[in-house]
């Protein structure tokens, strides 16, 4: 189905073997050409793409047609280049906050992915967050500034807690240790002779 912003809804068939082919190129966030019939080549992001789950062939996909003058929003995959040499040494953690970046730009201008160098990171605690990332040109990152993309962490030490041993109750006996009661105490019917 391909649809979009002032755009009728058109239903169309792909040919799955050339669709997967294509998607594996571009994604979800570049651009593809669609042709329909002698129409204008219309330009659209894949948005949705559903496979069956038992054979993995393609049922159905969701093209949005943009318009090359207007804004969009859309999720750019971050993708982290280089290495942390507490990382790699097995000293420490890497944690990942975000996976991905809302961004807001003209559809030319939406970048296939955020490529983020986390060679930088030297020490535990050293991070990077939303507001350290370079904006690439003509785009505006939608997420907070403060939202983490990456963290050096100290290993998370597992500790085992022993069991603790069964505490020996003290199991009260009946009358030990009571005054017997009077009939006719407080507490107690009077009983009738």
């Amino acid at each position: 189905m391909v649809y979009g912003h002032n755009v009728d809804a058109v239903t169309v068939v792909v040919d799955g073997r050339e669709f997967i082919k294509a998607f594996q190129k571009v994604g979800r966030n570049q651009l593809v050409d669609l042709q329909l019939g002698d129409e204008p080549v219309r330009k659209a992001l894949v948005r949705e793409v559903q496979r069956s789950p038992r054979h993995g062939d393609l049922l159905h996909v969701d093209f949005y047609q943009v318009n090359l003058t207007e804004k969009i929003e859309s999720e750019v995959p971050i993708e982290l280049e280089g290495e942390v040499e507490l990382v790699s040494k097995g000293e420490a953690d890497l944690q990942r906050g975000l996976h991905a970046l809302k961004i807001e730009c003209l559809p030319t201008d939406l970048p296939p992915v955020i490529t983020v160098d986390i060679s930088r990171l030297k020490e535990v605690d050293d991070e990077i967050r939303v507001k350290d990332l370079p904006v690439p040109p003509g785009c505006e990152i939608l997420d907070e500034p403060d939202d983490l993309v990456v963290k050096v962490a100290a290993h998370r030490e597992e500790v085992e807690e022993a069991a603790p041993a069964p505490a020996a109750a003290e199991v009260p006996v009946v009358g030990e240790g009571e005054a017997p009661v009077e009939p006719g105490a407080e507490g107690e019917a009077p009983t009738e002779s």
